[in-house]
């Protein structure tokens, strides 16, 4: 379904804490770009503007921003140079107050916090100013304020929060708690996977009439594009030895430990180097780097840091490795795949078997298990991989364009229940 202007879909807020570089914020910035694309006016609703995504902001966005923390002065500037205005939505400590009381009053089961509070009135407030016709949120933080935020605004817009990881893994028990009493608020609930659909019902105890499978939009064209742009680091311009690439993000999910580990075994075997994507801290780095010491293979890691354009390592590597404990559904390995290069993945829940359709297109290996791990990729590197067309012909059915059709069809129906003259009214009384 294309949006036509002036249809039911033409305008929505999508609400996010930040613009850190994860799968999650890439994945709703390629959203929004596709949504613009066919006419729908997005504005990008920021609890911080604060993060490394810059000239992945699509083209037409419109900024809302809450003043949670200090804005990043490097991406404030980018939005000054790209002419993106960079709209505040004020919240001062008395509006702070009243919201923490009535939000307290509404759900007094689990704890609202002052910071709960002021990013709800911001979401409440950006509501009023700008009367999208939907909001979408994603990430845990930006979930529980849009669902707080809609609940001050007299429920005049229909939500959707998108949930992006494993809920009964990745959440703590207060975050599981606050979550089985606000996800219940939006009108529906979009999960990046079908692994992470029947989780999130289970733990959270939805409805499962309101929860939709989505996976996330990936611009294929515009990947295959960025692929071919020069490879900064030395070990991408000859091929040999074969550089198996992976990506890592603080804390336990992503098991470095498994991965360097598995990477030892396979240096016993044949020639290899590990390069390592990801806004890691220097102590983060230094535990990595310390692991590998341990096994005598620091010198053939290298951590290449946070880049927009990470397609251009992808299609260089001899294949992509992922050793997550759990995911949702990982990006990396998609993008990997739409760049031809093999991917060998652990069995993580939820989504690494849906992507690969339990090994089909990639070799799995067991959570947590180094020399499976190990002999899966050097299986692959030593040939038994699947070729590079067959990789991009499964990477196009997690299209942008089948994504954004199943987005548009749920929008749409949402709106549809809700006409927006009457939604219009009741912001107005907000």
């Amino acid at each position: 379904m294309t949006i036509e202007r002036g249809s039911s879909v033409s305008h929505i807020g999508m609400v996010l804490p930040n613009l850190d570089g994860g799968g999650a914020e890439r994945a709703m910035l390629a959203l929004a770009a596709s949504l613009i694309e066919r006419g729908c006016r997005v504005d990008l609703v920021l609890m911080r503007l604060k993060g490394r995504y810059k000239t992945t902001i699509p083209d037409g966005v419109r900024l809302y921003r809450q003043r949670l923390g200090r804005p990043d002065r490097a991406l404030a500037a980018h939005c000054r140079e790209r002419g993106i205005d960079a709209r505040t939505l004020a919240s001062g400590p008395l509006e702070t107050l009243r919201a923490w009381y009535l939000l307290r009053r509404r759900f007094p089961e689990i704890e609202i916090r002052l910071s709960h509070a002021r990013a709800a009135h911001g979401v409440a407030r950006y509501v009023h100013e700008a009367r999208p016709r939907l909001l979408l949120s994603a990430l845990p933080f930006a979930n529980d304020a849009s669902a707080l935020g809609v609940t001050l605004a007299g429920h005049s817009v229909p939500l959707v929060v998108s949930l992006r990881n494993n809920v009964g893994t990745s959440y703590s028990e207060r975050r599981k708690a606050a979550a089985r009493v606000l996800t219940p608020v939006a009108d529906a609930v979009v999960a990046v996977s079908r692994g992470v659909a029947a989780d999130a019902i289970e733990t959270l105890g939805l409805d499962e009439g309101s929860v939709h499978t989505i996976y996330n939009p990936k611009p294929l064209a515009d990947i295959r594009r960025l692929a071919e742009e020069e490879a900064a680091h030395p070990w991408f311009q000859d091929s040999a030895p074969p550089v198996i690439l992976t990506a890592l993000k603080e804390g336990p999910q992503k098991d470095p430990a498994t991965l360097v580990a598995a990477f030892r075994h396979v240096r016993d075997q044949m020639p290899a180097r590990l390069a390592i994507l990801g806004n890691l801290s220097d102590e983060y780095r230094a535990e990595t780097m310390a692991l590998a010491e341990s096994f005598a293979v620091e010198k053939d890691v290298a951590f290449l840091g946070f880049d927009e354009n990470p397609f251009r390592y992808m299609r260089r590597a001899g294949l992509f490795a992922l050793s997550s404990r759990y995911e949702g559904l990982p990006n990396v390995l998609i993008e990997a795949m739409a760049c031809g290069t093999p991917v060998v993945s652990t069995d993580a829940p939820y989504g690494p078997a849906e992507i690969l359709e339990d090994g089909r297109w990639g070799r799995l290996s067991p959570v947590g298990d180094a020399p499976a791990l190990a002999a899966a990729m050097v299986d692959t590197l030593k040939g038994k991989a699947i070729a590079a067309e067959a990789l991009r012909r499964r990477a196009h059915d997690f299209s942008a364009d089948r994504a954004v059709a199943a987005y548009e069809a749920l929008f749409a129906s949402l709106i549809d229940r809700q006409p927006h003259a009457s939604a219009q009214a009741r912001a107005s009384r907000w």
